[in-house]
């Protein structure tokens, strides 16, 4: 008969792989590693999990939702459009891939290994780009109104996060300096006449801002 799963074993597999992949990294962790860390056999964990890649979504999926609330909420408290635009780029390009020791080098080494068949699945990406595209709009009216330009910035944040985690993994101070993160402001921000506190909210999911322009996902190494 098929065996029962138990959310305190599932739970186990979590806090294990989570703990391996800050230790080793997503390359070096194995099922049988995982497996024995949470104190089950090898062959039981496929009773939960189909493959490592999707242990590791689970894992990241988790993380990486918690750091992004908190950097919304930083947005939503920073007064004016350089002061929120600011925010922002210092959380997806030098605060994220900081984190955790670079925990999220993970995603670019679980990525490179995906091949066709991989329970791979895209939905965190859209996810990252629609929370993107919401705090976008909250940085600037400009922004807010303009849903072309937006859904070509969320491009460029997303490429350019995928090489800050690199950047970080190879040499962690070649991420943005205070002068680079300026010029991004300044880019990012070169429709907006001037500093304004009227802004827009942050979009929650596929809703708000992203709801009337949609975006077409970029087929970026970000794809979660």
């Amino acid at each position: 008969m098929p065996q029962v799963k138990k959310e305190d074993i599932r739970l186990a597999i979590l806090d294990a792989s989570h703990a391996l992949f800050l230790e080793k990294g997503y390359v070096d962790t194995t099922m049988v590693q995982i497996a024995k860390r949470a104190g089950i056999s090898h062959a039981n964990i496929y009773s939960y999990f189909t493959a490592k890649l999707q242990v590791f979504f689970c894992v990241y999926e988790a993380w990486f939702k918690a750091r992004m609330a908190a950097l919304e909420a930083d947005v939503m408290a920073a007064h004016g459009a350089h002061a929120r635009m600011r925010t922002l780029l210092g959380g997806v390009l030098i605060q994220i891939p900081r984190l955790d020791n670079g925990f999220s080098h993970n995603l670019v080494q679980a990525l490179a290994t995906v091949r066709p068949g991989d329970p791979y699945d895209s939905s965190l990406l859209q996810w990252f780009r629609e929370h993107l595209s919401g705090m976008l709009s909250a940085c600037a009216p400009s922004l807010a109104q303009d849903g072309v330009r937006r859904a070509r910035l969320v491009d460029v944040l997303v490429l350019t996060f995928d090489g800050c985690l690199v950047n970080h993994h190879v040499n962690p101070a070649s991420l943005p300096d205070a002068a680079m993160l300026e010029e991004f402001v300044a880019a990012f921000l070169s429709g907006e006449p001037t500093e304004s506190a009227a802004v827009a909210p942050v979009a929650q999911g596929a809703q708000g801002a992203q709801a009337a322009t949609p975006v077409v996902p970029s087929g970026s190494a970000a794809a979660a």
